[in-house]
């Protein structure tokens, strides 16, 4: 049996396998992803793209075309109201606009890109920038050591088997993740909510959507509570079906029990609200609404990542977008170590950083279904929730590779409204508009930047001393523009802070400081765990 050999390897070559690949591959490391399915997703699911991760594909390129995609199947800026069925109208409205307000923090906007058109782009890329891509195959077997991960991979097609040798393993190999009971993981949190149905149809409700321009529509009636997601030409979509009508009644968090074609059609026409639609069942999709989170992300060279870390219900459009900010936080680190600039203890980061992330995020998820879908089952346990622009951009770090303000050193916030980061260590790095179609986000993601005030320039030779004794590259950026760009990033004129190749404040200096040579070579030392 031959023996390849590769940095690292992805298991699962879906959305989050994928999008590591990716992220890897970006970063210049040679990557290969092995998925058991033989092509990518066909199923319209993970629709909702969050802020951050339009982010993240506008620094691989890949956001001009999602937007073609989005524009071409929903409405760019599709609200979420709530009806009792289509053809009696709106009963609520919880989001107007996707987009109101948006402008003020980021260069990008929220869209609605459905899994099935999303993936290929991202194998597109992948392989574009160098990364192995191998379907209808299956690693079967893992055994790690000191000094790596012997994988065992099946083909599907032929039978064969080899094996691969591989520095580090990321396992996106979903909710029931093979890879994660192996490693003797357990999950945690909230549990089963309820056992849920995807219906996926073609049925023309043109008239009941005329004059709305909606990309989710909640159902709550006596027969059902779910959601629509329509696609633009108001003829095909998806129902997801959580409950048969009032949760307090036995039997209705149980969707799938004899869930035929027929029933699925007579649950279709309840949501509808006509009786008598033609209605096509093109599949029904059969899956358990699940609130629970990894109690770690790591073991040895194994990450978990995706629903291989955390299972989210499907409220808010969490599950996906969080599963794609693991592999973008995890691929830099693995770069770094791999190609020898940081020391391999970076790599704990990813747990410290993530996992409270994935617990934020399974508990705002619980708490959104309970409001929206099973309000007679609340309880005075449920958190209380917070707004979609904290959760997208307002989530912190703390973590060795994080190096807080000395007034923030015990500050162990979870999360926070973005206006108010200003710079923060483990915040997400502020936007500000360069120019018309410019971010200075699009300078981040590609090694470290190091921005500062418009007195800045001890700092960049402190950056070039940085790089001669044998530091990464960091780039400087000195604010020029009359403070604004320092004021975004809460530092004097003299001051500087370090971002992340992730995009991320990892040290901050508000004000100069006598020896930047020094300073900057311990932020960079700590952070990167040299």
């Amino acid at each position: 049996m031959n023996t390849n050999e590769v940095p690292v390897l992805v298991v699962g070559g879906s959305l989050v396998g994928l999008s590591t690949a990716l992220f890897l591959a970006q970063q210049g490391v040679e990557v290969l992803a092995v998925e058991r399915h033989p092509g990518t997703a066909i199923h319209p699911r993970a629709g909702h793209l969050h802020l951050r991760t339009l982010e993240l594909m506008r620094s691989v390129g890949l956001e001009p075309a999602l937007q073609q995609l989005s524009a071409e199947r929903y409405f760019p800026n599709g609200g979420i109201n709530e009806v009792r069925t289509l053809a009696e109208g709106e009963v609520a409205s919880y989001i107007p606009d996707l987009n109101q307000g948006v402008a003020e923090f980021s260069p990008s906007r929220r869209l609605f890109v459905a899994q099935d058109a999303l993936e290929p782009l991202l194998r597109e890329r992948a392989e574009a920038l160098g990364a192995t891509l191998r379907y209808n195959a299956e690693v079967v077997s893992l055994e790690q050591d000191d000094e790596g991960v012997t994988a065992t991979i099946r083909d599907h097609g032929t039978g064969a088997v080899e094996q691969v040798r591989a520095r580090y393993v990321v396992a996106a190999d979903g909710n029931r993740s093979p890879i994660r009971g192996q490693l003797g993981i357990k999950m945690g949190g909230h549990g089963q909510l309820s056992r849920s149905a995807t219906i996926y149809f073609h049925a023309d409700c043109r008239e009941l959507l005329k004059g709305t321009e909606l990309g989710v529509i909640y159902v709550t009636n006596p027969a059902l509570r779910g959601f629509f997601r329509f696609e633009r030409t108001g003829t095909s979509g998806f129902l997801v079906v959580n409950t048969l009508g009032d949760p307090t009644l036995p039997g209705t968090l149980d969707v799938t029990r004899e869930l035929t074609t027929e029933g699925a059609a007579r649950l279709l026409r309840s949501a509808i609200g006509l009786p008598d639609l033609p209605v096509q069942i093109d599949d029904v999709a059969e899956w358990v609404a699940t609130a629970d989170v990894a109690e770690r992300y790591q073991a040895g060279r194994i990450f978990l990542a995706g629903d291989a870390a955390h299972v989210v219900p499907p409220m808010g459009g969490f599950g996906g977008n969080t599963g794609i900010h693991d592999a973008h936080n995890l691929a830099w680190k693995l770069a770094m170590v791999v190609q020898g600039t940081a020391g391999e203890a970076l790599l704990d980061s990813y747990d410290a950083e993530r996992r409270p992330v994935g617990e934020l995020t399974i508990d705002q998820a619980y708490s959104r279904y309970r409001h929206r879908v099973t309000p007679e089952l609340m309880t005075e346990d449920v958190p209380e929730l917070v707004d979609d622009f904290s959760m997208e951009i307002g989530y912190r770090y703390h973590s060795a590779a994080i190096l807080p303000d000395a007034e923030a050193a015990d500050d162990d916030t979870r999360v926070g409204r973005p206006r108010q980061a200003l710079g923060q260590p483990g915040t997400r790095a502020p936007h500000v508009e360069l120019d018309s179609d410019r971010s200075i986000l699009d300078l981040f993601g590609n090694g470290f930047v190091l921005v500062t005030g418009d007195s800045g320039r001890p700092w960049q030779e402190a950056a070039d001393a940085a790089a001669r004794n044998g530091l990464p590259v960091v780039t400087p950026l000195v604010d020029t523009r009359g403070d604004d760009i320092a004021a975004a990033y809460g530092i004097g004129p003299a001051g500087a802070a370090l971002v992340r190749p992730d995009g991320f404040v990892g040290w901050r200096s508000r004000e100069g400081v006598p020896d930047p040579t020094t300073e900057l070579s311990r932020a960079l030392t700590g952070l990167l765990a040299r």
